[in-house]
């Protein structure tokens, strides 16, 4: 017997197996806790910035700054979901009977909401911001990856309707968009609700998934499959064959798509395919030509509010 020969293979067989284990069943469930799960209560808080990335650090100080200015309109709203989770969120009362309900991206609470709740305030329109489930003092381990968010979105609608509003703006940012649009599509969707708003909608998670995986140099694969898996088991949603691009078909409500040309995330070739297929017969895909995934109004600020104010004006023409 060659026993040196046998020893290198054994040696690389090893080197080759342990690494490929590791990728398989340690690495996949480390990211999806990371991107997925709150296990701790200080994770995803209203207490402090997600991302001590430059524009996240300038978009908390800006919304901040909106609380201080309409304190005297803030009150505190709570919620429960079909699926029984208890969430809260904040609530500006402008004495209008048209409400926007803004829900951020993964992972953010409703302090983040309010810096995109500017010219609806401008506009004297009711503010409500949300904390999604698994975040902020809401109730919840795992995020629901824009599927189950759509229930939450459906849970505050309800509460506003009860409280006399009679129109309602879904805002969504990323993961938000896709709750809007999932919301928007359902048979479930309040009547109340009269348009959404998109910033940065992807196609379906799994698609984005990949993309932010590969950019944070993680293994795409198998890691993707285990999400795939881990979110059928949880939600009953396979996240690559049901999202935005196959609920917009039926969208009948008004819709304001905004997408940056330079999004890494929600490619604007994707962007496209989504705005062929919305069926809303009053849609409109607003460009910009610069702006990384969910900043948009942070790179043009005029031009977004300019955008949001046309739809207000739109919807309460309705």
């Amino acid at each position: 017997m060659n026993w040196p020969l046998l020893i290198v293979l054994l040696v690389l067989g090893v080197l080759l197996v342990i690494p490929g284990l590791i990728s398989i069943t340690i690495i996949p469930p480390v990211i999806f806790d990371a991107i997925s799960a709150r296990k701790k209560p200080e994770k995803w808080s209203r207490d402090h910035p997600s991302s001590p990335n430059p524009g996240i650090q300038e978009m908390w100080g800006e919304s901040l700054k909106f609380r201080e200015i309409y304190k005297d309109n803030e009150q505190e709203i709570e919620a429960t979901t079909s699926d029984g989770l208890h969430l809260k969120g904040l609530y500006y009362d402008f004495g209008s009977t048209t409400a926007v309900i803004i829900l951020g991206g993964r992972p953010e609470t409703c302090i983040y909401s309010l810096y995109y709740a500017y010219p609806y305030a401008e506009k004297k329109v009711n503010v409500c911001a949300i904390d999604p489930r698994a975040h902020g003092l809401s109730d919840g381990v795992y995020s629901g990856c824009g599927y189950k968010e759509a229930l939450d979105l459906e849970a505050f609608a309800e509460v506003l309707i009860a409280k006399g509003v009679e129109k309602i703006i879904l805002h969504g940012i990323c993961v938000g968009s896709c709750a809007s649009t999932m919301l928007a599509t359902s048979p479930t969707c309040p009547a109340q609700i009269k348009g959404i708003i998109t910033d940065g909608l992807y196609i379906h998670y799994y698609e984005t998934l990949k993309k932010r995986i590969a950019k944070n140099k993680g293994p795409v694969y198998p890691t993707v499959w285990m999400f795939r898996r881990k979110i059928k088991k949880l939600y009953g949603v396979d996240c690559s064959k049901e999202g935005p691009l196959y609920a917009l078909p039926s969208l009948k409500l008004p819709c304001l798509m905004m997408a940056s040309k330079e999004d890494i995330f929600s490619l604007p070739a994707n962007t496209k395919r989504l705005y062929d297929v919305n069926g809303s017969p009053d849609k409109k895909l607003e460009w910009f030509e610069h702006g990384p995934h969910s900043h948009l109004r942070r790179v043009d600020k005029k031009h977004y509010d300019s955008c949001i104010e046309e739809f207000i004006d739109k919807i309460e023409a309705l």
